[in-house]
């Protein structure tokens, strides 16, 4: 799924307790500001060297980038924030697997890691669990669908990479974004199902759910209620409580629950969201824009991009910058704030692209 995106130039947890208790809460829709309120990104700088960096996140405290790769043979990038300069990032061969992950298939070569959506988490000084969304394969011949595991370790001069194992998507199903929670549980959005298709989802139509993999359980199971239009990026609510998910055109607040509850909705008129991570207390996301999608989505009208960012509490939300097309970079993906940078990945791209704003 995620290699026919690219080729077509597209972007039982200890919760359950917490959250069922909680009252119940109307579906809720908000109102968002014009795009008209972004300002405009007059010029894009790039950090070569990089094949399809579709996702992107900070090493929290650090000057490091972790950009994935979603190519054959990219896999995970380290960028260096201050100098501009890449480097891959590779895990050396484990000898087995971490007790966590006792059912892990086989450490990938670097080079058959085609990854995704990345999402990472602090679980000690200087340490971080590093989970990536991998069409593990040479080339096109995709063997399996896992979500990799890895340690990141900032102790030394430049940040190290331990494979921890991996957990395999359910009938291999492709993700798309991924999150984990303190309790070790893994949350993965899939876009599409294998019965559907991008044209239903261009239309739409549910395509997609979310799906949570949890230490005791130690399989993915999909959370009833959470299927949604193309279900893309994901992030969890700093207290576990709430999952959220971008999916085309909207935006949705889910109880992490399963069944879960929508608890609140929303639409972006002017886009569609992707990837989804926390900057300080709000939410940012980025996209292809959809204003010259006059007769519906197509991957042909959704060049130009956006940056919005995203109240928390009610999904209320903020364009804060747009930018156009152009043949050196597009197919924006995600955003990442950086000091007084802000970077963007790509789908296909083979560089990411940053801007500073004073």
């Amino acid at each position: 799924m995620a290699l026919t995106l690219a080729t077509l130039g597209v972007a039982c947890t200890p919760i359950h307790q917490a959250v069922q208790s909680a009252p119940s809460i109307q579906t809720a829709s908000t109102q968002n500001s014009s795009i008209d309120s972004a300002k405009d990104v007059s010029q894009l700088s790039y950090v070569k060297g990089i094949q399809s960096p579709e996702d992107l996140v900070q090493i929290p405290n650090t000057k490091w980038i972790i950009a994935s790769g979603m190519a054959p043979k990219s896999g995970l990038h380290l960028i260096d924030s201050q100098s501009k300069t890449a480097q891959r990032l590779i895990a050396p061969k484990a000898h087995k697997p971490s007790a966590l992950y006792p059912d892990s298939q086989p450490q990938p070569h670097a080079d058959e890691m085609q990854i995704h959506g990345i999402s990472i988490r602090e679980v000690g000084k200087g340490k971080y669990h590093l989970y990536a969304v991998n069409h593990n394969g040479f080339d096109q011949n995709i063997t399996r669908e896992t979500i990799e595991i890895f340690e990141v370790n900032t102790s030394n001069t430049t940040p190290t990479l331990t494979w921890l194992g991996n957990v395999r998507m359910p009938n291999d199903y492709a993700g798309n974004g991924v999150v984990a929670h303190s309790d070790g549980s893994i949350y993965v959005t899939v876009m599409t199902h294998p019965h559907n298709t991008l044209d239903e989802m261009f239309a739409g139509k549910t395509t997609g759910a979310v799906y949570r993999w949890t230490p005791t359980t130690r399989q993915f199971e999909r959370l009833q209620g959470s299927e949604l239009n193309g279900n893309n990026g994901i992030e969890l609510s700093k207290d576990g409580k709430f999952i959220y998910v971008a999916h085309m055109q909207g935006m949705s607040k889910l109880t992490n629950t399963n069944p879960t509850k929508i608890v609140a909705q929303t639409r972006l008129n002017y886009g569609v969201a992707d990837n989804l991570h926390w900057n300080g207390d709000t939410l940012i996301t980025a996209g292809s824009m959809a204003l010259t999608c006059q007769n519906g989505l197509t991957f042909d009208c959704l060049k130009d991009y956006h940056i919005s960012q995203i109240n928390p509490d009610n999904l209320a939300i903020q364009p804060i910058f747009k930018g156009k097309y152009t043949a050196d970079f597009s197919g924006v993906s995600t955003v990442l704030a950086v000091g007084n940078a802000y970077y963007l990945g790509s789908f296909y791209k083979d560089k990411l692209a940053y801007f500073e704003v004073k």
